[in-house]
C-alpha cells in the first residue's frame, strides 16, 4: 500500500514540476482546466469585439427626484479611508424618502458639488412637524478622490451648505 501511494505521489509531483515538457510554463497551461476543451483564453494582443449595442442605446441617467426644500446640517466626519459627508435636509412635506446626495459637475476645479435629491411621495402628504420631514443622506469619499479638493458643497432648493474635507 505504501509503494502505491508512494508511485502516486512522485508521479504527481512530476507532472506539476513540468519534467517531460516544454518547461514549467507549457505544464502549467496543460493543468489549467479551462485550457481543455479549446481556446482558454486570448492573446493579450487580441483586439476585442465591437459592442452589440448601438451607441444611442446607451442612455445616461437622469436622476429625475427633486431637490430637497432645504439643507438644516451639513458635517464631515473623518474616517481611516477618506471622509463622510453627512447632510441633514428639510422636505416640503410628509413622506419624502429614498434620499440620495447626488454628485454633479462642478465649475471650480478644486470643489465637490452633491444636490440633496429625495424622492416624493406618491398621494398628497401633510406638511407636519419639523422632525418628520427631516432627511439624512451621506456619501463616502476616499482619500483618492480627496486629492486636490477644498470644498464639498451640497446644493438644495433653497439653499446650499459648505464644508472642508
Amino acid at each position: 500500500m505504501r509503494f502505491v501511494l508512494a508511485i502516486i505521489l512522485v508521479t504527481t509531483m512530476a507532472a506539476c514540476s513540468g519534467s517531460g515538457s516544454s518547461g514549467s510554463a507549457g505544464s502549467m497551461a496543460n493543468l489549467n482546466p479551462f485550457n481543455w476543451f479549446g481556446n482558454g483564453g486570448t492573446p493579450d494582443n487580441a483586439e476585442r469585439p465591437a459592442s452589440l449595442l448601438p451607441a444611442r442605446a446607451l442612455v445616461q441617467f437622469i436622476d429625475t427626484r427633486p431637490l430637497i426644500d432645504q439643507i438644516t446640517a451639513l458635517v464631515a466626519e473623518n474616517t481611516a479611508s477618506g471622509v463622510i459627508v453627512r447632510a441633514t435636509g428639510l422636505a416640503p412635506s410628509e413622506g419624502y424618502h429614498s434620499a440620495d446626495l447626488v454628485a454633479v459637475a462642478s465649475v471650480k476645479v478644486n470643489e465637490l458639488v452633491f444636490e440633496f435629491r429625495a424622492r416624493p411621495p406618491e398621494n398628497v402628504a401633510r406638511i407636519g412637524p419639523t422632525r418628520l420631514r427631516e432627511l439624512v443622506a451621506g456619501v463616502h469619499l476616499t482619500h483618492a478622490q480627496l486629492i486636490g479638493i477644498r470644498i464639498v458643497r451640497v446644493v438644495a432648493g433653497r439653499n446650499s451648505r459648505s464644508v472642508r474635507p
